[in-house]
C-alpha cells in the first residue's frame, strides 16, 4: 500500500470516528462534509500525482463528488445557521442527483477504453442483471413512492434517486463483467460504487417507511463509498484503469451462469409471489420455484455434457487434420519399441506408409551404429521422465525407404494412462541443419578466402601439440610468413589481384607442408605454419628456406606478372619452462618483423633480445600518451615564401616533441606510434587548435598570411573532423580561406569514397586543401579531378635535382604542368639551396619552403620573421 493511500485511510478513519463520537450538532455536520470533501481531494491528488493516460474519467468522478459534497453542504446549511434540519425537496437534491449521471459517464468511458472492440457477452450479462434490478427497484421502491401521499415534486425527487442507482448499476455491471485485468484500483472502484448503491437502496427503503435517521449505521456505506473511491484514485494502479485490455477467450463460469439463470428464471415469479400471495401460500410457491430451478440446472448440465462431447469429437477431427499437415512425425511407441501410431507425415520423411510401420520395431529403422544409443534412451526414459517429465532429445539416423539414411532428432515423453502406455515421440529431419552447422563450424575455424585454418584453429592446434610433445619442446616450431610489399601490390593493381595473390600463396604453402603440419592465415597478408615431429631446430630453417624459394617463383594473376617475396619468423619453445601457444605465436611474429628489418626476403629465428626493441617501442608509446595528455608537445612553424620576391606568405604548422631525457624525438618515430595507438586524433586536433589561434594573431601583423596544418588519414576518416574544424575556426576567429589542410596522397586511393565525401564537407567550410608529397603515393591521376584539391606540393626528392639539368627536373616540371592544366596552385618543399629556388621560380613554381629559407621555428621566432624588414634568400634574388 502506497504512502498516499495509507495517509488517506488514516484521515478518513479518523474523521469517521469523530463523526460517530460527536453528538448531533453543527460540528457533526461539518465533520460529515469534511469526509465527503476528502474524497474529492484524494481524486484530484491522485490524478496530479500519477498522471493517467486520458484523465477524463477521473475528472468526471471528481466533478460528481464535488457536486455531491455541495449538495451535502446545502442540505445541512439550515442546521448550521438556524439549528433546524431541512425537510422536503430543495436545491441540494439537484447537486445530489448530478452525481449519478457523472458516475455513469465515468463508467461508460472506462468501458469503451478497456474494451474498444466491444464485448457482446458482457453486454448481455449486464442487461440481465440490470433488468432484474430495475424490476426490483420499480416494485419495491419507485412504485410505492409514486403511490404515496405528498407533493408531486417531492415524490418525483424521491423516485430520481433509485433511477440514478439503476443507471450507475447498469454501467457498473457491464464494466465488472467485461475483460478481466483486475488491478487494485479497479477492485477498489467497483467496491466503492457497490457500497454506494447498496447504501442508497437501504436509505430509500428506510425513507419510504419513515425509519431513516442520520448518524445511524447506514452512513457507514457512504463512508465506504468515499473511502474506496479515494483509495482507488491514490493507488498507483489507477494509471492502468484507462488502458485497453486484450480480449481473452470467451468463458462462462458455473457461478456466473447460476446467477444469470437465477435472475432470468426466478426473479419475476418471486416478485409476483411476494406481491400476490398470502404468507401460507408463499412457501409453496417458493418451494415449487426452487424445484423447477434445480431441474433446469440439471437439464442444463446434461446439455453442457453433450456440448463437451461434440467439442471433443471436433477436437479429434482437428487433430487428425493437423497431423496430416505437420512435417514432424508424431509417433507412439510401446515399451517394447513397437510402433503403435505414426502420423501421415512419416511418408514425406521416410517414404513409408503409416500402416506399413504399425507393429514393427522402431529399432528396425535406426542405423546400426545408432541402435545402441536409442536402446539406452528408451531404457533410461522412465528415470529421465520422472525427473524432467521429458525424454532427452537424441540425434540418430533413420532409414529411408530407398535405403539412404536421414539425420533426425527425436524427443518425447513417457505416457502412461488408460489409452496409451509407452512413449510419445516427435521426430524431425535435421539433415540440412547438421550440414549448415558443419559449414558454420568450418567457417569459424578456417579462412574464407584461402580455405586455410584461421588464428583460432592454429592456436588450438599449437596448444594441443605442446601438450602431446612433452619434453623436449624443441620438436615443435611455429613459422610466421608475411608477404613483402603486399600493400603496394594490392593498392596499385587492385583488390582482386591482391586476393588472387593471397590464394596463390596459400596453395604454395600447402605444397611445403608435411602430413602432420598445419598452415593458417592469421589475417591480411600474414600466414603461419605449425611444424611437428622435427628432428632438430635446423629442420625448421630448411622448411623456411623451402617456403621462401616457393613463394619467390613468378606467377600470373589477372594478366599481371608478379614475383612475390616474403619474410619468415621462426619460434621454438623454450626448453627451460612450460610452453605457451600464444607466446610462441607472438615470438614468431616478432622474429618475422626482425627479418623484415634485416632486409626482407629472408627468415630469422626468435631471440629474447628481440623483445627489447618491442619493449622500447611500447615504452615510447606510453610516454607519448602522457605527453599528449600533459600538452608537452610543441607546434613549430616553417615559412612559405613567394619565390618571385622572397615575401613570407604563410607557414606550415609542424609538431615537435621535446622529451625530458631523449631530447627532441624525431617526428618519423612518434607520428607512426600516434597513428597506431589512435593518439593522432587528440594530437592532430591540438595542433590544429594551436595553429589557428596563432595564425589569427599573426593576421593582424600580416593580413592574408596563410597557415597550413597536416590532417592524418585517421582524422579524415573521423566523422567529427568537419565539426571540429568548423568549431576551431569559430573559436580562433581565423577566416576559413587562410587555413590550408594538407592530406597525404595515399588517402586519395585508400577508401576513396569516404575521402571524397569528407573532403567535400571540409571544402564547403571555405578552407583550402593540399596534397602533400604529390607523386610518391601511386595515386591515380585520372581521379585527381574528382577531389576538391586546391594545392599540389612537390616533394623534396623531386626538388633535390631540379637544378641539375632537364632530366633531373622532369618530375617537378610534370607536376607544374599538371597543376596548370587542372588550375591548381603549387608549393615546392624541401628547398635547401638557392639554385633550387631560382630554378623552381624559372619553371613557374610560385611558392616554396625549406631549410634554405628557414628551419621550423617556435612561434616567437616566427613572429620575429614577420616583423623583419625583408626575408633573405628568395629565389627572385639569385
Amino acid at each position: 500500500m502506497s504512502v498516499l493511500v495509507r495517509a488517506y485511510v488514516c484521515i478518513a478513519v479518523t474523521l469517521s470516528a469523530v463523526y460517530y463520537l460527536t453528538p448531533d450538532s453543527p460540528v457533526r455536520t461539518v465533520v460529515w462534509t469534511a469526509i465527503a470533501s476528502s474524497a474529492v481531494v484524494a481524486v484530484v491528488v491522485g490524478v496530479a500525482r500519477h498522471r493517467p493516460v486520458g484523465p477524463l474519467p477521473w475528472l468526471l468522478t471528481a466533478a460528481g463528488l464535488t457536486s455531491y459534497t455541495v449538495g451535502e453542504a446545502l442540505f445541512y446549511w439550515p442546521q448550521l445557521v438556524d439549528n433546524q434540519r431541512s425537510t422536503g425537496s430543495s436545491v441540494a437534491d439537484v447537486f445530489y442527483l448530478a452525481l449519478y449521471p457523472l458516475l455513469a459517464a465515468t463508467l461508460t468511458i472506462l468501458v469503451r477504453r478497456r474494451s474498444p472492440g466491444g464485448d457482446r457477452a458482457a453486454l448481455l450479462d449486464a442487461s440481465i442483471i440490470t433488468v432484474g434490478a430495475a424490476l426490483l427497484t420499480w416494485v419495491f421502491l419507485i412504485r410505492p413512492f409514486l403511490g404515496a401521499a405528498g407533493p408531486v415534486l417531492e415524490r418525483l425527487t424521491a423516485v430520481a434517486y433509485p433511477l440514478g442507482d439503476v443507471l450507475v448499476l447498469a454501467v457498473l455491471v457491464r464494466l465488472g463483467t467485461g475483460r478481466t485485468a483486475r488491478s487494485t484500483s479497479f477492485r477498489l472502484l467497483l467496491a466503492s460504487l457497490l457500497a454506494l448503491l447498496v447504501t442508497d437502496g437501504i436509505y430509500t427503503w428506510q425513507s419510504l417507511h419513515g425509519q431513516f435517521r442520520a448518524g445511524s449505521w447506514v452512513d457507514v456505506g457512504w463512508i465506504l463509498f468515499y473511502l474506496g473511491i479515494g483509495c482507488a484514485a491514490l493507488h498507483p494502479d489507477m494509471r492502468r484503469l484507462t488502458l485497453p485490455v486484450p480480449a481473452g477467450p470467451a468463458r462462462l463460469s458455473s457461478g456466473r451462469f447460476a446467477v444469470l439463470l437465477a435472475v432470468a428464471a426466478l426473479l419475476i415469479p418471486a416478485v409476483i409471489t411476494v406481491r400476490s400471495t398470502q404468507r401460507g401460500e408463499l412457501a409453496v410457491f417458493l418451494a415449487a420455484s426452487a424445484v423447477l430451478f434445480v431441474l433446469v440446472l440439471i437439464r442444463m448440465a446434461d446439455l453442457m455434457a453433450v456440448l463437451r462431447e461434440v467439442q471433443r469429437q471436433r477436437a479429434e477431427g482437428r487433430f487428425q487434420r493437423l497431423t496430416e499437415q505437420v512435417t514432424d512425425v508424431l509417433s507412439i511407441c510401446g515399451r517394447d519399441g513397437s510402433l503403435q501410431y505414426v502420423t501421415p507425415s512419416v511418408t514425406s520423411l521416410l517414404g513409408h506408409h503409416p500402416e506399413a510401420l504399425l507393429g514393427t520395431s522402431l529399432l528396425d529403422l535406426v542405423h546400426p551404429d545408432d541402435r545402441g544409443r536409442v536402446m539406452v534412451l528408451l531404457s533410461d526414459a522412465e528415470e529421465e521422465a520422472a525427473q524432467t517429465g521429458r525424454i532427452v532429445p537424441l540425434e540418430c539416423r533413420l532409414r529411408h525407404v530407398n535405403g539412404q539414411y536421414i539425420i533426425t532428432e527425436t524427443a518425447g515423453r513417457v505416457v502412461d494412462d488408460a489409452d496409451i502406455s509407452g512413449y510419445l515421440l516427435t521426430t524431425r529431419d535435421i539433415t540440412e541443419r547438421k550440414t549448415l552447422e558443419e559449414q558454420l563450424t568450418h567457417r569459424a575455424f578456417h579462412d574464407e578466402l584461402t580455405g586455410l585454418a584461421n588464428r583460432a584453429l592454429l592456436a588450438d592446434r599449437v596448444h594441443h601439440a605442446l601438450e602431446r610433445r612433452g619434453n623436449p619442446y624443441r620438436h615443435i616450431a611455429v613459422l610466421v610468413v608475411d608477404l613483402d610489399d603486399f600493400k603496394t601490390i594490392n593498392d596499385s593493381l587492385g583488390r582482386s589481384v591482391g586476393d588472387g595473390l593471397l590464394r596463390a600463396t596459400a596453395d604454395r604453402l600447402r605444397t611445403c607442408l608435411r602430413s602432420a603440419d598445419t598452415a593458417a592465415r592469421l589475417g591480411g597478408d600474414e600466414f603461419a605454419m605449425l611444424l611437428e615431429h622435427l628432428d632438430d631446430a635446423a629442420e625448421a630453417a630448411r622448411v623456411a628456406e623451402r617456403v621462401l624459394a616457393t613463394l619467390r617463383q613468378p606467377l600470373s594473376i589477372g594478366g599481371r606478372e608478379i614475383q612475390p617475396q616474403a619474410s619468415v619468423g621462426i619460434a621454438l619453445p623454450d626448453p627451460d619452462r612450460p610452453p605457451d601457444a600464444d607466446e610462441l605465436l607472438a615470438n614468431a611474429d616478432v622474429a618475422m618483423h626482425m627479418a623484415k628489418r634485416q632486409g626482407r626476403n629472408r627468415y630469422a629465428y626468435f631471440a629474447p633480445s628481440m623483445h627489447s626493441g618491442l619493449l622500447e617501442k611500447l615504452d615510447l608509446a606510453d610516454e607519448l600518451r602522457g605527453a599528449v595528455e600533459r600538452q608537452d608537445l610543441l607546434v613549430y612553424y616553417q615559412p612559405f615564401v613567394d619565390l618571385s620576391d622572397g615575401t613570407l606568405v604563410g607557414a606550415e604548422a609542424l609538431v615537435r616533441w621535446p622529451h625530458p631525457t631523449k631530447g627532441f624525438v624525431p617526428p618519423d618515430r612518434f607520428i607512426p606510434l600516434a597513428e597506431e595507438s589512435g593518439l593522432i586524433l587528440p594530437l592532430g586536433y591540438a595542433v590544429l587548435d594551436t595553429a589557428c589561434r596563432q595564425a589569427a594573431e599573426w593576421a593582424a601583423l600580416r593580413p592574408g598570411l596563410k597557415i597550413s596544418v597536416n590532417l592524418s588519414p585517421r582524422q579524415v576518416q573521423d566523422p567529427a573532423v568537419v565539426l571540429y574544424v568548423q568549431q576551431t575556426l569559430a573559436r580562433s576567429g581565423l577566416p576559413p580561406h587562410l587555413l590550408t589542410l594538407e592530406i597525404t596522397e595515399s588517402l586519395l586511393r585508400e577508401d576513396a569514397e569516404v575521402a571524397q565525401h569528407r573532403l567535400g564537407e571540409l571544402k564547403a567550410l571555405g578552407v583550402q586543401l593540399a596534397v602533400d608529397d604529390f607523386g610518391t603515393g601511386y595515386s591515380s591521376l585520372s581521379r585527381l579531378h574528382d577531389f576538391p584539391i586546391d594545392i599540389l606540393k612537390i616533394p623534396k626528392p623531386f626538388v633535390d635535382g631540379v637544378a641539375e639539368g632537364a632530366e633531373r627536373s622532369a618530375l617537378a616540371r610534370a607536376i607544374l604542368d599538371l597543376a596548370a592544366a587542372l588550375g591548381l596552385e603549387v608549393v615546392a618543399e624541401g628547398i635547401e639551396h638557392p639554385e633550387q629556388a631560382h630554378e623552381l621560380h624559372r619553371l613557374g613554381c610560385p611558392v616554396g619552403q625549406g631549410f634554405h629559407f628557414s628551419r621550423p621555428v617556435a612561434a616567437p621566432d616566427f613572429g620575429a620573421l614577420l616583423t623583419a624588414a625583408a626575408p633573405a634568400g628568395s629565389g627572385g634574388r639569385q
